[in-house]
């Protein structure tokens, strides 16, 4: 109990790290929910990999020596959430344009991008060995501080991708699971569909910045599966599995402080262990009924 109550301090040492992983447990699941909807769960593996790629893209510039690009840790830090947000975003366009072409194998595209981007992740930083150790420790989901600055600006982004899922609930949920009918209740899908996309884009690109892209995989695919069995709607759905990934978020730093241990692969396994439970106790209550 004493790590909880330290942890808990206001003047606990790591605490905008604290806000920012719990923030990122809440509001992840949010836009999770839609991929298990639109059954696009493999996006989930490869947007947070090719957001990765974005951030090792930026460190890359660095390495090459470019001074435009040059400056001190906060403007590296906005430079890096730029190519994140500027990979994530081609990516999503690329991957909705040739799914509605319905040319191929989606899953065999979205392989192919995760393989590349996993590859242009540690490529990338060959050039810049301060950002190849900063990249290595991201993607084994190693929590990157936060400033009060970044924190802010993270909790009023993260604010309108909230409030905007909840307030287009009706048309992203309409958009994603039949699109005859939006289209015949006049629903303008392309843009409901850019609209969504566009917060998925940033707020995987965030994501990746604050508990890299192994963790926001975990988010995006297990609070929503976990909370599924219990749903009765797409607003409990939505809520439950936003209560699950921002607990699990806090349990697993719990745990990773108290016993020194990888903070991002920590989370996934809560999360995994929350998975496993809904699942045992949906199958109980059904031999009840």
């Amino acid at each position: 109990m004493e790590k909880l109550f330290e942890i808990l301090r206001p003047d606990f040492l790591l605490h905008h790290a604290l806000y920012g992983s719990v923030v990122v447990g809440f509001v992840c699941p949010l836009v999770g929910v839609y991929f298990i909807l639109r059954r696009l769960v493999f996006w989930g593996v490869a947007l947070p990999q090719v957001s990765a790629a974005g951030i090792s893209f930026a460190f890359m510039l660095q390495g090459f020596g470019w001074t435009a690009f040059a400056g001190n840790e906060a403007d590296e830090r906005h430079l890096a959430i730029l190519g994140a947000l500027l990979f994530t975003g081609l990516a999503i366009l690329l991957l909705a344009a040739l799914d509605r072409r319905g040319k191929g194998a989606s899953e065999g595209r979205i392989g192919a991008l995760y393989a590349a981007a996993g590859a242009a992740s540690i490529l990338f930083v060959a050039w810049n060995a301060a950002g190849e150790t900063e990249m290595m420790s991201l993607l084994k989901g190693e929590l990157v501080s936060l400033s009060e600055e970044d924190l802010h600006a993270m909790l009023n982004v993260f604010g309108v991708v909230t409030a905007s899922a909840f307030l287009f609930q009706r048309e992203f949920l309409l958009v994603s699971y039949d699109r005859d009918m939006a289209v015949t209740l006049g629903r303008n899908v392309l843009l409901w569909d850019v609209a969504l996309y566009s917060l998925v884009g940033v707020t995987i690109s965030l994501g990746v910045m604050t508990v890299g892209p192994l963790v926001i995989f975990g988010f995006l695919v297990l609070p929503p599966m976990a909370a599924l069995p219990w749903a009765r709607g797409i607003t409990s759905l939505s809520l439950l599995a936003s209560a699950i990934g921002g607990l699990s978020a806090f349990a697993g730093f719990f745990v990773s402080y108290s016993h020194d241990l990888p903070l991002g692969p920590v989370i996934v396994v809560v999360a995994s262990a929350a998975l496993l439970v809904s699942g045992l106790l949906h199958e109980l209550a059904g031999r009840r009924r």
